[in-house]
């Protein structure tokens, strides 16, 4: 039999999901411009300036970049938001109780272009249909 989430901790499971959601669409967010930043890296040779001789944010060959290196800071953000994302999944996981594949899948969601807003939808229904189903057992019985 597989474990069910606590009554108790219903409020809690709430609250990581709101967590959860938050940090699935920045990480989503950031990996696709991870993946945009790459391509202009490694397609066009080229870098994101911040505040350089060129203008407030510029695109200057690979090497080149005199101020502040964007590619650089999209890449060190993405790597830190995943991080949270990690601790939100794993916060929500616990909560719910379920298998440890879940955790991979949603895991996943942070280095996949795109996969993050997938799981995230699906997991957010999935978790929100079974609290109410579950309320709604609670209040059949005290009835």
């Amino acid at each position: 039999m597989a474990l069910a989430p606590r009554l108790e901790t219903f409020p809690q499971i709430r609250g990581s999901l709101k967590f959860y959601q938050v940090t699935a669409y920045i990480t989503g967010v950031m990996l696709l411009l991870l993946c945009v930043e790459m391509v202009l890296k490694y397609a066009f040779g080229t870098e994101i300036e911040f505040g350089g001789a060129y203008g407030l944010i510029a695109f200057v060959p690979s090497g080149t970049v005199q101020a502040v290196n964007l590619s650089i800071g999209i890449l060190i953000a993405h790597g830190w938001l995943y991080v949270v994302y990690l601790i939100a999944c794993f916060r929500l996981w616990t909560f719910m109780r379920w298998p440890f594949l879940q955790l991979v899948l949603l895991a996943t969601g942070g280095v996949v272009p795109f996969l993050s807003f997938i799981v995230e939808v699906n997991v957010t229904r999935r978790i929100k249909r079974y609290l109410a189903s579950r309320e709604a057992e609670l209040v059949e019985v005290a009835d």
